[in-house]
């Protein structure tokens, strides 16, 4: 059973109901956007700790010697 149902129920009128599901709506927005803000900020903060451990630590690997392979043809 849903909150539309649960009111009706009640005898609670179709106004009060509509502005009940209206409030449900946008507070559910707002914690929806409250979530996407908070991963917003932890990924700017593990992007940040990345970059500082990057610049700590050298931003480059030692090369790494690459082994040359000579294509000879096929001697027929």
């Amino acid at each position: 059973m849903n909150l539309k149902q649960l009111l009706r129920q009640a005898g609670i009128s179709n106004d009060i109901v509509k502005e009940v599901e209206r409030k449900a709506r946008r507070t559910s927005e707002e914690m929806e956007q409250e979530h996407q803000e908070k991963a917003l900020a932890l990924t700017k903060m593990m992007l940040n700790d990345a970059l500082r451990y990057r610049k700590e630590h050298g931003a480059t690997k030692p090369a790494e010697e690459q082994l040359r392979t000579i294509i000879l043809p096929d001697e027929k």
